[in-house]
């Protein structure tokens, strides 16, 4: 599979977050029953759930195991992943104080709410509902942080006001 248009990383990103998560996760117990994915399968799993927005039922027939399986995964994976991640973390204060030209964009994280047709969180813009995130990254593309979620139906104008980005 093309790693790139199905878990959004490239070979070698995917690797190098595979080596990463292995330092903080014990995926195989020891004298226990061996798991049904494998910790790369896990961490695939967990990126096709979170990038395409797709069903625990579907994603246990496409790695041919059970969702209440792909469920303990998923969990799993997002908790070590929290782990690993979390000294990459920085306020948004901090992101701000950066010098040089910095990239604010928003962006709406689908969910799976359909009945929320003309509610909070549907994206006229979009025609889907969801959530409105600020990304803050510099002119290189270096990501720097992501705001709390406002509601879909909110304009980026009010996302930027909200989270207090004008400083």
């Amino acid at each position: 599979m093309l790693h790139q248009r199905t878990t959004g990383l490239t070979p070698q990103q995917f690797t190098t977050l595979l080596t990463t998560l292995t330092a903080h996760i014990t995926w195989a117990k020891p004298g226990g029953r061996p798991p049904t994915l494998t910790l790369a399968q896990g961490l695939k799993v967990t990126l096709f759930y979170h990038r395409h927005n797709l069903t625990e039922e579907l994603l246990a027939e496409i790695f041919n195991t059970s969702q209440p399986t792909i469920s303990r995964t998923i969990n799993t994976v997002e908790k070590a992943l929290e782990k690993a991640l979390r000294p990459l973390e920085q306020s948004i204060e901090n992101s701000l104080k950066i010098p040089g030209s910095l990239v604010i964009d928003g962006t709406l994280i689908p969910t799976w709410n359909w009945r929320s047709l003309g509610k909070t969180n549907f994206s006229g813009q979009h025609k889907r509902a969801g959530f409105n995130h600020q990304v803050i990254c510099t002119l290189g593309g270096k990501l720097l942080a992501i705001t709390d979620p406002v509601p879909g139906a909110r304009h980026d104008a009010y996302a930027f006001k909200h989270h207090d980005l004008q400083k």
